[in-house]
């Protein structure tokens, strides 16, 4: 029941004849086990098709992301970040709320400067005021492997479904099952043990009724943690005039 769901709202526009709230309401109203066979037999491009499209039916939305990443072969202390994102035209607010860089908070914005990202620090480095970093700096590559302007849940979604698109059927899918907090986690392997993709396996642990990932974790060839994006607190949000003003926001 919930393929033919999916598989309508994929292929009729945005969202077929449903609504989102229709579509949530729907799902509610099936067995775990009838949605655990959909899962896994619903191809997963068209599942993170999905998960693309329910995010964009959130409008801007914020989250508390649990962030965990290996960078230059260590593995880095976790760090807390509340985030509110604008998917388009694509703006990113970020709050550090614990880990080694609590206190920070930044603000990209595209439609003021696409290349560089507004930052200000805690504790002693607050002296130095508000700051204006390159996307590319070497700075930021100390705390992540990726730039701020691809922070965001929609941001992983789509290099999901890029490395699918680009994997073809060489990508398989490994199906592994619910999670105690009720979320479908799937495994994807990448051709070749990963080489020329960010990963050599995927997990994602997707919450069937919101329709998008609320865990992703990606490893090594040998099964070493690369990154961990743990999300938390998804909702919608009513961005006032500073959200994302650089000047102001922070």
């Amino acid at each position: 029941m919930l393929t033919a769901l999916l598989t309508l709202s994929l292929t009729a526009g945005p969202w077929g004849p449903m609504t989102e709230a229709e579509r949530k309401q729907r799902v509610t109203q099936l067995s775990r086990a009838d949605i655990e066979s959909a899962l896994r037999t619903t191809p997963s491009e068209l599942l993170l098709q999905l998960s693309a499209q329910a995010i964009a039916a959130l409008g801007p939305y914020e989250y508390v992301m649990v962030k965990q990443e290996r960078i230059r072969g260590s593995l880095q202390a976790e760090q807390t970040i509340r985030t509110t994102i604008r998917e388009e035209p694509n703006a990113i607010r970020l709050e550090y709320l614990k880990g080694p860089s609590a206190g920070r908070k930044l603000i990209y914005n595209s439609s003021v400067k696409k290349k560089e990202f507004r930052v200000r620090e805690a504790g002693f480095l607050a002296i130095v005021g508000r700051l204006w970093i390159p996307l590319d700096s070497d700075l930021t590559r100390n705390d992540s492997n990726h730039t701020v302007a691809e922070a965001g849940i929609g941001s992983l979604v789509r290099r999901l479904q890029q490395d699918q698109k680009r994997a073809g059927d060489r990508i398989v899918v490994q199906h592994e099952g619910w999670t105690p907090t009720g979320h479908f986690c799937s495994v994807f392997v990448l051709p070749d043990g990963g080489k020329g993709f960010d990963n050599a396996k995927t997990r994602v642990c997707t919450d069937p009724i919101a329709g998008v990932p609320m865990k992703i974790e990606g490893f090594d060839p040998k099964g070493e943690l690369i990154e961990r994006y743990a999300f938390s607190d998804l909702k919608p949000v009513t961005l006032d005039e500073t959200t994302f003003d650089p000047e102001r926001g922070l």
